[in-house]
């Protein structure tokens, strides 16, 4: 690890603190944080964008409205991308789907929107349709619903004999190519247009007191001049940077030096996330492939030491998105773990470098 980019890092992560005027506006309904352009029903109109109202049911479960389609649990808010995870409150999502899905007169669109076919199949039919998605929800004891790509229905010419074809509709593919069909809907939107702000580390907000002009705060390009940045950078901000960057870079220099000579010895120090300098970090489409697992009441993983996300040291808890390194299969906070990658493509434990992505979603047991 050089020390710029020791002190890099460190300036990335002090860019992340919120300002005051914004922190009024951040609330949160169980473990998910609900914040410009969403609000809560309960908040201030000016907290969010119309019309991105959310409810929270019981101080625990997000709850988004759909005009025309009902009501979806949030399962999960990407800011920094402009998506939105939504799951049916019964867990069966693709019932929803069968009585449509309608859009209109909200903000979101469908993100990887993909045409599927669904089918009822006799039990031992089901078992031969290796392509086939199994809709467990939908189900019987002498049946299977089962749901397959329009486009790969050529292949799978034994469904006209032995299975009833019940419908097609689009489906809003997750990122995840949604290996199982239960698992939930990715949504997008356009407008508002906060990636600017958010790609900054900055404040996406309302510009004044009216109007729907959207403007932000804080983060690398706003509020100073370009002079006064530099001022305060050289000024104040870099001695200090300095200081405690090459505290890091002193210490790894002494980890390895240790390492190298004692290559059968425990490590020297912890094993506290650092930079690679021979690796780069990920764009965001790369991160956004890696699994993820949402966390059970169980909170069971695994492997049972993986109870602690490595990177803020904080213990895991029910309802929290966990993300996973492909290859080496290490867990961690979905929100840590994509800061990081953005830096490091490196493993933050193994130091390892992944070569293929096999994206999955999960629920733990």
């Amino acid at each position: 690890m050089t020390l710029f980019q020791t002190i890099s890092f460190i300036v990335f992560l002090f860019s992340l603190q919120p300002s005051a005027s914004v922190e009024i506006c951040r609330v949160s309904c169980g473990n998910q944080l609900v914040r410009f352009p969403f609000r809560l029903s309960s908040q201030p109109d000016r907290c969010g964008y119309p019309p991105f109202n959310l409810s929270c049911k019981d101080q625990a479960q997000t709850v988004l409205s759909l005009p025309f389609s009902g009501e979806f649990n949030v399962v999960h808010i990407d800011y920094l991308f402009q998506n939105i995870w939504l799951n049916d409150p019964d867990h069966c999502t693709p019932k929803r789907l069968l009585h449509g899905l309608n859009l209109s007169s909200t903000p979101f669109d469908s993100l990887y929107p993909r045409s599927f076919t669904f089918f009822n199949c006799s039990a031992a039919a089901s078992t031969q349709l290796h392509q086939a998605k199994y809709i467990s929800c939908l189900s019987g004891t002498n049946f299977s619903v089962v749901a397959l790509p329009a486009d790969r229905l050529d292949s799978s010419a034994s469904l006209s004999t032995s299975c009833l074809e019940i419908a097609t509709v689009l489906v809003p593919f997750s990122w995840t190519g949604w290996s199982n069909l239960g698992n939930g809907i990715m949504l997008t939107w356009n407008e508002p247009n906060c990636l600017r702000c958010e790609n900054g580390a900055g404040n996406c907000m309302f510009k004044s007191e009216t109007g729907l002009d959207v403007g932000y705060s804080g983060g690398f390009t706003n509020g100073l001049s370009r002079h006064a940045k530099y001022g305060i950078m050289f000024g104040a901000g870099i001695p200090v940077l300095f200081i405690v960057g090459l505290v890091i870079y002193l210490r790894n220099k002494v980890e390895e030096d240790y390492n190298n000579r004692h290559p059968n010895q425990p490590e020297l120090l912890s094993t506290t996330p650092r930079l690679d300098a021979s690796v780069k970090g990920l764009d965001g489409q790369t991160i956004e492939a890696y699994p993820v697992t949402l966390l059970s009441e169980s909170r069971r993983l695994p492997r049972p030491n993986d109870n602690t996300c490595p990177i803020c040291l904080s213990e895991y808890q029910a309802k929290e998105m966990l993300r996973t390194i492909p290859d080496c299969e290490h867990y961690f906070h979905a929100v840590c773990i994509d800061e990081w990658l953005k830096l490091n493509a490196a493993c933050p434990l193994c130091r390892n470098t992944p070569q293929t992505l096999a994206p999955i979603v999960s629920s733990s047991s």
